[in-house]
């Protein structure tokens, strides 16, 4: 069978001049054929309010025909090191056309509910010459933006809407430190134009918060306004979030009705989430979590939105290396999607200001009521 090259970024940050002009949906190297394909599913908005009841296939049946579910995104970005096949079918036991790995890039044409590797995740994506399951591809966009070229202190938060932005020390650096991956918030301090005519973004909060951090490219990024952060039912005199880990589901009550439900990935048997009722202590737009003492040492930069409710820090946050809710995953957090984390930062107390980057509940007795069971 034929074998299908995935999806190839274009150069991040050496473009002409003029693409700090939006191109929304267009890669600067594809090939006709290629555009023609992807500008049609790219023309949608990038990051749509998320519902606020989500997961509404049925994962308690399995169906011949492979029902569709709705499609994330017109293209995916492989999360993991480890080989994700190709299959040619939604099926486990299908033959596998080819191998992806950490972050290939690839379309997306349809989800699909199939044979699933594990009980709890039957969604499939069809792709290039087959499917490969939905675990560890993170649907993505790839949307250049008009950059800002002038930034006010304390700053902007921005998001970024390609696969991944490059960071580099400076923006002549040959060097890539960190890879900024879709839909992660930082706070740009800074618009820098080089000699080329290309604004860069000097970041703060979410790479390095306790000081001036790289530049990436501004036409990856979006401009987050304060009106997307505002207050969700500010003041509400009887919040609830409750997470059950069996179920693997988070909710917001307010008073007996439900007005958020989700999905989650909570901490793994040797690092479970812990039981018991807590308060919300402090919460952040964007935070990069390093841990080098464990067995699996990790450094994620841009933990979007992160709700911390214990002073261990455990906290409920946006995920980019999984798409793979419903099961347990964590070093003791709860994962969920980016979109999911900033609803949920926006709903809970203490509410927290554009501009303030960690957000205390002073006294720790007004953040909102966490109930794990």
């Amino acid at each position: 069978m034929k074998r299908n090259a995935p999806y190839s970024l274009p150069d991040l940050d050496r473009t002409a001049p003029d693409d700090d002009v939006a191109t929304f949906g267009t890669p600067q190297r594809l090939s006709r054929r290629d555009f023609l394909k992807f500008s049609a599913l790219s023309a949608v908005p990038l990051l749509v309010p998320p519902s606020r009841s989500r997961g509404a296939l049925d994962f308690g049946s399995r169906l011949p025909d492979f029902p569709r579910a709705p499609l994330p995104a017109p293209l995916g970005r492989l999360t993991q090191w480890w080989r994700q096949p190709v299959r040619q079918g939604p099926s486990t036991g299908e033959g596998v056309v080819r191998w992806t790995t950490r972050d290939d890039v690839i379309p997306l044409f349809e989800a699909v509910q199939g044979d699933p590797p594990w009980p709890t995740n039957p969604v499939w994506y069809r792709t290039e010459g087959g499917y490969i399951h939905s675990g560890y591809v993170q649907p993505v966009r790839d949307e250049r933006q008009p950059a800002v070229t002038e930034i006010a202190e304390p700053g902007l938060w921005v998001q970024v809407t390609r696969p991944w932005a490059e960071a580099r020390a400076t923006p002549a650096s040959a060097y890539v430190a960190h890879r900024l991956y879709y839909g992660t918030t930082y706070r740009a301090i800074t618009a820098v134009t080089d000699e080329e005519g290309q604004v860069w973004y000097q970041l703060k909060e979410g790479v390095s918060p306790w000081r001036p951090g790289p530049y990436a490219l501004g036409s990856s990024f979006r401009v987050v306004t304060p009106e997307e952060l505002t207050p969700i039912s500010p003041g509400h005199p009887d919040k609830l979030l409750k997470i059950d880990r069996g179920a693997q589901t988070l909710s917001c009550l307010e008073g007996d009705k439900v007005v958020f439900h989700t999905r989650v990935s909570t901490g793994n048997p040797n690092t479970p989430t812990p039981l018991g009722e807590f308060r919300v202590l402090y919460k952040r737009h964007a935070r990069r979590m390093t841990v080098t003492d464990i067995p699996s040492p990790y450094d994620l930069p841009d933990v979007a939105f992160p709700t911390y409710f214990t002073w261990s820090g455990v906290a409920i946050h946006g995920t980019y290396w999984h798409n793979d809710y419903g099961r347990v995953h964590s070093s003791g957090c709860i994962n969920v999607t980016a979109e999911d984390a900033q609803w949920i930062f926006r709903w809970v107390e203490p509410v927290a200001p554009y501009e303030v980057y960690t957000q205390r509940a002073e006294p720790a007795i007004t953040g909102t009521r966490v109930l794990v069971v």
